[in-house]
């Protein structure tokens, strides 16, 4: 009865989700962004008003064994049986004491690598691009918001061979994996669930993968990511939000830290990272569109990158 009645509040919602848009926000009753390409259009919709949002927001909680109410006030999952991202905030936690609410809405369309322009300072072709991942390399996607990061790692699960067996996990389903040999895992964002991301991957471990594809890695699974990639699984594809390639560096690094390896050196972890992927692909969006700003190898160029400022620093000291 619970699904029946979230079934019925999305039938108002339907005509905003089916349009052709990025993102919906709510940032107070009756009042709707509708997002595309960073441009929003303002909509008035009475019927939309806060008691709607708030049956909404608990229905889907429900829905996902999770809560939302002025002891829980945040909710972030996916809507069941779509790949509609939600992300919500309770009125008693905002300045203006209305709800707020973000839906993402993952484009349905496949973008052809070549969808994305090639960037002055990238020396990779398209077709380079795509034998990294016939050639089961660790490729690590970084971008800034907006700028394509899942949309460039859905081109490149096209180049995976069809008979290939891929397991994958990600906290909302947003990867398109055509290959009919698959288990795609949905874990929750939500850190008190039972089934956490170090259950998840356990488990990916032995479901013989000749893939494992990690959605996005952040302060949950950054260890065990680097982890997995450096016990001999090859082709893994992941998506990173920093705005350049050092930053990236620095990311990996602080959610190491804050998942728990305070004990271990910065320079450890970048060891560790550098072992563990072997591209970085930087993209960015721009007022052109989306850019394949920079393709990096990490053992070569990365490795030289960083004893360059090490000596430096050095020098520096004395």
């Amino acid at each position: 009865m619970r699904h029946k009645l979230l079934e019925v509040l999305l039938l108002k919602l339907n005509p905003y989700l089916q349009r052709d848009i990025n993102e919906i926000c709510f940032n107070q009753e009756k009042e709707l962004w509708l997002g595309k390409n960073g441009e929003y259009e303002r909509v008035i919709d009475e019927e939309l008003n806060e008691q709607f949002l708030l049956n909404f927001c608990e229905q889907l909680a429900t829905a996902r064994n999770l809560y939302f109410n002025i002891e829980i006030p945040h909710l972030s999952c996916s809507i069941p049986h779509s790949r509609y991202r939600v992300n919500a905030l309770h009125p008693s936690i905002t300045a203006n004491n209305a709800i707020s609410i973000n839906i993402r809405i993952p484009s349905e369309h496949k973008f052809p690598l070549e969808n994305f322009k090639l960037g002055e300072k990238c020396t990779f072709s398209y077709e380079d691009i795509k034998n990294l991942v016939r050639d089961k390399k660790n490729i690590l996607i970084s971008g800034g918001t907006a700028s394509g990061k899942t949309s460039f790692a859905n081109s490149l699960i096209e180049e995976i061979g069809i008979n290939e067996r891929i397991v994958s996990v990600e906290d909302s389903p947003e990867l398109h994996i055509k290959n009919p040999n698959k288990v795609q895992i949905v874990v929750s964002k939500n850190e008190a669930t039972n089934y956490t991301y170090e259950k998840a991957l356990n488990d990916c471990m032995r479901m013989s993968p000749d893939r494992l594809l990690l959605g996005e890695i952040d302060t949950r699974n950054t260890m065990l990511f680097l982890r997995l990639n450096n016990t001999g699984h090859s082709g893994s594809i992941s998506t990173l939000h920093a705005n350049s390639v050092e930053d990236a560096i620095y990311a990996i690094t602080m959610n190491a830290k804050f998942s728990g390896a305070n004990d271990v050196s910065n320079e450890a972890i970048v060891d560790y990272f550098i072992a563990a992927i072997d591209y970085v692909i930087q993209i960015k969006r721009t007022k052109d569109g989306r850019v394949v700003d920079n393709v990096l190898n990490v053992k070569k160029d990365l490795a030289n990158i960083l004893k360059s400022r090490r000596i430096k620093d050095e020098n520096t000291k004395l």
